[in-house]
């Protein structure tokens, strides 16, 4: 025998709200008697690929990032690691391309993109396995102050197709 029937019905009501927000990561709104909708979270956007340029510089048509600045290789990274050993400050001075990107139309590269995962879970652009880098020191399109530095920093020449 109920003895406030009114507050019967707000404990159904609550009860109901609770056992249908349980569950499957949705949350179900609504009263004991049907009524519901479901609100989700969507899921995240995945992030949309920069195509990369070609650009004409003194050292020759080379690979550029979408913004145009030149793009690099690091000869004491080993072809096809899966890693970076350009790390830290080196990273700071030469900072990773970041993944993902599309090849130029009228480029033939010379060999294909991929990515591997930094420490950290960041996800660079490799080219014929090699990472890709730029650098600090270009502050404009165009620009190759990296090319040669100390011998192992160079730019990705492009041959146009």
């Amino acid at each position: 025998m109920v003895r406030h029937p009114g507050w019967a019905a707000v404990a159904l009501t609550a009860l109901a709200l609770t056992v249908t927000a349980c569950g499957n990561g949705s949350v179900k709104v609504g009263s004991a008697y049907g009524n519901q909708a479901t609100a989700t979270t969507p899921a995240p956007s995945p992030v949309p690929a920069v195509v990369l340029k070609t650009e004409s510089t003194q050292a020759g048509m080379v690979l550029a990032s979408g913004s145009g600045l030149t793009l690099y290789y690091f000869s004491a990274d080993k072809p096809g690691s899966g890693k970076s050993v350009c790390t830290g400050g080196c990273a700071a001075a030469w900072p990773p391309l970041a993944a993902p990107v599309k090849a130029p139309a009228s480029a033939r590269l010379p060999g294909p993109l991929g990515m591997i995962t930094r420490p950290g879970g960041a996800r660079q652009v490799t080219l014929n396995g090699l990472p890709l880098y730029l650098y600090v020191g270009d502050k404009a399109p165009g620009q190759v102050t990296g090319d040669g530095i100390h011998g192992v920093w160079h730019v990705i020449k492009i041959t146009m197709s």
